[in-house]
């Protein structure tokens, strides 16, 4: 039968050793269609000459490069693992009940990060990835919205499987609602810190990996490895109504001044603690907009930072989350 809409979807496998395809173990559920790229690169050698009009008569394979452009609308607290593996790897959840927390550190000297194997597949065929790693991923959240989640993934070679037979899951997911926001002048200010009351309303969180893939002359099509740049960076992109709150930040981005964060959301009951998921991050102020845009007749400023590496904190972001997941899917 053709393939349809809701037979398709995509699995996804912590590998033991990058570039060995795995067996997967946790479905993932994308938006739509048009996620997955073979990313086969081709010379059709149309600059040799023939003494002809038409010089196009073969072509040769130069290098694979599939992709996965991960996107949903409604992730859960469980999947959120995935994207901060690329920041530390070989992590696991710890604690004695249901609840498990994980802490993503990222290692500034000698990064570590994990990769996956991927399935792709509809009713009529199914495409592995082996040697997934995001080179980046982002977070999204609106006042009256579901927590969104996109990761741009890329691989080292493409197959045609057959589709494991994977368990579908109904994790709990994350609304935007939830999330809350500190501020202070320094990462060990931000425990004791008040939450923002009546400030944020919307909110973006970029973030580059700094994972690259490498092409050498290896005798593969796929690329050989892929390094950890020096390019772990991303951007913090909020709209918080005027007030106060919002004039300060504009005082840190006239005087460059960084400013920390803590964005934090709590779900659910989760054994003896609640799902949650806490990102510290470091920011400088690239544009903070006074008056920048109104809803409901309520004046909004917007602000974009980029992260920042704080010399005393040791870092520019750390995520922590407790989910209930005790090892990466």
């Amino acid at each position: 039968m053709p393939g349809v809409l809701p037979l398709s979807g995509l699995q996804i496998g912590v590998e033991t050793v990058k570039g060995t395809g795995v067996a997967t173990t946790r479905e993932l559920y994308p938006d739509g269609t048009g996620y997955i790229d073979p990313g086969y690169g081709f010379s059709f050698h149309e600059g040799m000459q023939r003494g002809s009009y038409s010089n196009l008569t073969h072509v040769t394979k130069l290098r694979e490069a599939p992709a996965v452009a991960y996107r949903t609308t409604e992730v859960s607290y469980d999947e959120l693992v995935i994207p901060f593996s690329f920041l530390l790897g070989a992590q696991v959840g710890t604690g004695a009940t249901a609840d498990k927390t994980w802490t993503f550190t990222p290692a500034q000297i000698s990064h570590t990060f994990d990769s996956y194997t991927l399935n792709a597949f509809d009713a009529s065929q199914c495409y592995e990835i082996d040697y997934g790693v995001a080179t980046g991923f982002s977070l999204g959240w609106g006042f009256d919205d579901m927590t969104s989640l996109s990761m741009d993934l890329i691989g080292q070679a493409i197959a045609k499987v057959t589709v494991d037979a994977v368990a579908a899951n109904n994790a709990v997911k994350i609304p935007s609602g939830l999330w809350t926001v500190k501020y202070a002048s320094a990462q060990s200010g931000l425990t004791g810190a008040s939450v923002l009351s009546n400030t944020m309303r919307s909110g973006s969180l970029d973030v580059d990996t700094g994972l690259r893939p490498r092409w050498y002359g290896d005798t593969s099509y796929g690329f050989g490895q892929v390094v950890a740049s020096g390019n772990l960076g991303g951007t913090l992109q909020m709209t918080w109504d005027s007030t106060a709150d919002a004039v300060a930040q504009y005082d840190l981005f006239v005087a460059g001044t960084p400013a920390f964060f803590r964005l934090k959301n709590t779900g659910p009951v989760l054994g003896s603690a609640f799902y949650d998921v806490q990102i510290d991050l470091c920011v400088l102020w690239e544009d903070v907009t006074p008056i920048a845009s109104a809803s409901d007749g309520v004046i909004e400023y917007t602000m974009t930072g980029r992260l920042a590496y704080d010399a005393t904190w040791a870092n520019s972001i750390v995520p922590t989350l407790v989910c209930s997941l005790a090892a990466l899917p």
